[in-house]
């Protein structure tokens, strides 16, 4: 298991007030608002952290730049991908290679 893996699996393992928590953390360290491609749009609507959580629902279609490859989160899970907001969460990306 890797250490994406090991960050999805503790996500799974916890419930309710442990698993916002958890959440919560992750989110504090994401760096998404500092990128390019980060909009108004997806500020007020809250979204953030979309390595983990998956791309952006309506707000973000346009690649204007990326910091992934700065965000200690994406450190952390050894991710290596870019544009999570638009391509989809590392997990979604992995099946898709998987798929071929």
């Amino acid at each position: 298991m890797d250490a994406f893996e090991q960050i999805v699996k503790g996500l799974e393992s916890k419930t309710g007030e442990a698993k916002e928590a958890e959440l919560k953390s992750l989110k504090e360290e994401c760096i998404c608002p500092d990128c390019p491609t980060y909009n108004l749009c997806a500020d007020r609507t809250g979204e953030i952290l979309y390595c983990i959580l998956g791309r952006s629902e309506e707000c973000i279609s346009e690649e204007l730049g990326c910091n992934c490859p700065d965000c200690p989160v994406a450190a952390r899970g050894g991710l290596t991908e870019l544009y999570y907001c638009i391509k989809g969460s590392e997990m979604e990306m992995r099946a898709e290679r998987k798929k071929g």
